[in-house]
């Protein structure tokens, strides 16, 4: 018990010692003499140094937590458990110090405390929470004897210990915010994903138009929150139909964002259909202003005569001249036809036999109504045509009868929802206040969903590259101050061949590795390897080395037997450096 003991007291790392196992020794040593104060405390004559221990606790364990999930991404970064159900959780509760709350959580209920959850379900969970508490006590144990033993190094042991509490950790914290908060499931995670593509194409659609530049997406500005979603409602409704915003579907199907503004926006598609390319231009100028004053600048451009496009006007008179529209209305000369009603005769020449984009979902653009629908109505009754001089079949003039009639029938549809507004300046600013509108209240009643879907956009969109640094095992191992570790394969040919320069015992006066002070029981050796000074314990290992005409082994540092003096590193390292 005693040599145990000195044992531990003369092994016990530095504090100046800047590896990971070092760090974590005095970590946890902390969080054991706090566990230890307020076991000893009485709560009831002490609650404030009660409380005070308490908030010390929580940052000590939080820094605990920290520097083990440092050693998790050195060892096991490509073993641990998927986090992929963290996109489930809403924002506000996906956060970096989760494993903090996480395991306050589990104290509280291996304690038969139940603040946040129901009695029973808790009772549910605490086996999983005893168990997690248990992992990470064996877990904190193993890194402390693996402290004394060599603070450099990670054994299989460790190994286990740390995926073994991974598992337990991603678990425990699974189950238990899935009963604190509602957990979106697969199917509302595609949906919202659908919606990310689609902001997405609105945002590479608003470059090309010059509606957006490049720098405000690269510098996140401020104003792309507004312009963003205000574009892609009109895209999703008009370019897009078939995409997130579908209004054929029922509303339980579509995404949870735009679910409560299904009816507005059927209205909102039916204005967008019959507007002019013009009309739809300044529409989106105004909606990616962030003033009112430049929004209405730009509404104003459009010329605010009264409306004339009366429908009652159009049954007693002739068809005005139709304007081409966004849904593809273009100007098909065609022979004068006559139309016969059974109240009165009157020619109408037929100015605009038109063709529809097939991807316009609105009622009146549908072309698949019949004769049968315009008798039910009451609107037509008969329909003779007579052609001179034309050698059509039967069957063909029946079908450019109905053409015609579809044609006909969605002008005056056109001309009869233009007709409800005293101008078209009018109706381009009511458009423009129901669009603002669903595109605000987005930002107020799912903050957290538009947060995210912003974020895929900006990190989509963005021309800036975003380096991806992997940390792998062997680079986390090289020392910038290591001559071996240079990614340089001349050097790295040298050190392999010739024997490396030795640092006179004078150059420091501590460890370099654990940074521990030369005393007269502390001694100096020399790493074979480097040539760099240690102590004995950083230089505890022996290895063969090519330089070396020797049968056995020779001193090397820690770092040098893990790194260089290891075949499978070694060969790993030659390939890097050949690479490179």
């Amino acid at each position: 018990m005693l040599l145990s003991a000195v044992r531990r007291w003369m092994n016990k790392p530095k504090k100046s010692d800047p590896r990971l196992l070092a760090t974590f020794y005095y970590a946890n040593e902390e969080v054991s003499g706090i566990v230890n104060e307020l076991e000893s405390l009485n709560l009831r004559k002490e609650p404030q140094n009660y409380l005070a221990l308490l908030n010390q606790l929580h940052s000590s364990q939080e820094h605990m937590l920290g520097i083990i999930e440092q050693i998790m991404e050195l060892c096991v970064s490509t073993k641990r458990q998927q986090r992929d159900y963290l996109q489930k959780f809403p924002d506000e509760i996906a956060r970096e110090n989760m494993a903090t709350q996480i395991l306050f959580a589990a104290q509280l209920l291996v304690g038969g405390t139940y603040i946040e959850v129901e009695e029973a379900e808790g009772s549910l969970l605490r086996p999983l929470a005893q168990e997690l508490l248990r992992g990470l006590a064996d877990l904190r144990y193993a890194l402390k004897e693996q402290s004394f033993e060599d603070p450099g190094s990670y054994p299989e042991t460790i190994h286990k210990a740390l995926l073994h509490y991974d598992r337990l950790s991603a678990e425990f914290e699974l189950r238990y915010v899935s009963l604190l908060v509602s957990v979106k499931t697969p199917e509302e995670i595609y949906l919202q994903q659908e919606v990310a593509v689609l902001f997405c194409e609105t945002v590479s659609r608003a470059l090309k138009k010059g509606y957006l530049t490049q720098e405000m997406i690269d510098y996140c500005e401020p104003e792309l929150m507004i312009s963003i979603p205000r574009l892609a409602i009109i895209s999703g409704l008009l370019i897009y139909p078939d995409g997130p915003l579908n209004l054929q579907k029922r509303p339980k199907e579509m995404c949870e964002l735009f679910r409560p503004f299904h009816g507005l926006l059927k209205k909102i598609q039916e204005l967008l259909c019959i507007l002019t390319e013009k009309e739809l231009i300044s529409l989106e100028r105004a909606l990616c202003c962030a003033s009112s004053d430049d929004s209405s600048g730009h509404l104003s451009s459009i010329s605010d005569s009264p409306n004339k496009w009366n429908f009652i006007n159009h049954i007693n008179g002739s068809l005005p001249e139709p304007r081409s529209t966004i849904m593809g209305i273009t100007e098909i000369p065609r022979p004068e036809v006559p139309i016969s009603w059974e109240t009165q005769s009157i020619g109408i020449q037929c100015q605009s036999p038109v063709t529809m984009q097939s991807n316009c979902t609105s009622n009146y653009c549908k072309s698949d109504r019949s004769n049968r629908t315009y008798r039910d109505q009451g609107v037509i009754k008969t329909a003779v045509f007579e052609y001179s001089g034309n050698t059509e079949t039967e069957c063909t003039r029946s079908q450019h009868h109905n053409q015609h009639l579809k044609y006909a029938h969605r002008n005056l549809r056109f001309q009869y929802v233009r007709s409800r507004y005293r101008s078209d300046s009018d109706m381009l600013h009511r458009l423009f206040v129901c669009i603002a509108g669903v595109a605000d209240q987005l930002q107020t009643n799912f903050a957290s969903d538009f947060r995210a879907i912003l974020k895929t956009v900006f990190e989509t969109v963005s021309s800036k590259q975003q380096e991806e640094r992997e940390k792998t095992t062997d680079n986390a191992f090289r020392l910038p101050d290591c001559c071996l570790c240079q990614n340089n394969t001349e050097r790295h040919t040298v050190a392999k061949s010739v024997p490396p320069e030795w640092l006179p015992d004078n150059a420091s006066s501590h460890c370099m590795s654990c940074y521990a002070s030369f005393t007269l029981l502390r001694r100096r050796h020399h790493c074979r390897s480097c040539g760099k000074i240690f102590c004995s314990r950083c230089s505890a290992y022996s290895s063969t080395l090519p330089y070396i005409v020797s049968t056995h082994p020779v001193r090397v540092c820690s770092h040098c037997y893990h790194v260089h003096c290891n075949p499978l590193n070694s060969h790993k390292m030659d390939q890097d450096w050949t690479e490179a």
